[in-house]
């Protein structure tokens, strides 16, 4: 109660027309922070921070690597794809090739000089 009644004084003032009461607060002012202690916070903050940051900075860095590895292995992965897919359709058609028996027997003349009944095949060799 003792601190209210010093922080708060009033005066009253006289007007010609009115009673006027001024209430003035008694100046407390704020305590200042030692300078002292403003270092040691900030000198705390940054031994905090300058850590975390090289850290974060160089998971990052580990992370680009390791996305760029990924990529060219992906580009790499792309390319045996497509002599994959390019292999299998070839293999397709030769099945489908091999089934057919005009094809079985246009590759027995060709190449073991097969022949049909009253034909002679003269090979050429060069």
């Amino acid at each position: 109660m003792e601190h209210a009644r010093k922080l708060d004084l009033t005066r009253q003032v006289q007007d010609k027309q009115h009673n006027i009461t001024i209430v003035e607060e008694q100046g407390v002012k704020p305590r200042r922070r030692s300078f002292k202690k403003f270092l040691v916070r900030i000198s705390l903050f940054c031994f905090l921070t300058v850590p975390l940051f090289f850290l974060l900075q160089s998971y990052n860095a580990t992370q680009q690597h390791v996305y760029s590895s990924k990529v060219k292995q992906l580009k790499l992965e792309k390319i045996d794809l497509k002599k994959t897919k390019s292999k299998v359709v070839d293999s397709k058609r030769m099945i489908d090739q091999l089934n057919d028996d005009q094809y079985i027997i246009e590759l027995a003349r060709k190449n073991l000089f097969f022949s049909k009944k009253g034909e002679i095949i003269f090979p050429n060799i060069k």
